[in-house]
């Protein structure tokens, strides 16, 4: 699967966020990378539209996400959710929130108030191509 560059940056991205080793370095100690399986999966959503995102789940039980959807790039991390998966964006101005459940999604809305209610802004999203790997 060819990725665009913009979705490799916001991959790198979300990577960088994995943690913060300076207190290592500082101390002159070594680190080991982190270890993850990486996995890209594009989705065919209501309308016809489609949406790439790139899933980062790490030997240590993180997950990170990169979304791409409508020219934008969104780092995301994951969020305790009741069933399935639940991110949030990394830029709360954002304010998405993408769900996944098996092969299917749903991209919704939340802005950064707390008396903001989530509103959906793309539903019925279907799995239909996926790539992964080991980092």
């Amino acid at each position: 699967m060819k990725l665009g560059a913009g979705l490799v940056l916001a991959a790198a991205l979300v990577l960088s966020a994995c943690g913060d080793d300076s207190a290592k370095e500082a101390a002159g100690e070594a680190h080991e990378p982190s270890r993850y399986d990486a996995l890209s999966i594009t989705y065919l959503c209501e309308g016809g539209v489609r949406v790439q995102a790139i899933y980062f789940n790490f030997e240590d039980g993180n997950a990170l996400a990169a979304l791409s959807y409508d020219g934008t790039l969104a780092p995301m991390r994951i969020m305790p959710s009741g069933s399935g998966a639940k991110y949030t964006s990394l830029n709360e101005e954002l304010g998405w929130r993408w769900h996944t459940k098996g092969d299917e999604a749903s991209l919704s809305y939340m802005a950064p108030d707390d008396t903001a209610t989530e509103q959906p802004v793309l539903q019925s999203c279907k799995n239909i191509l996926h790539t992964g790997g080991a980092g």
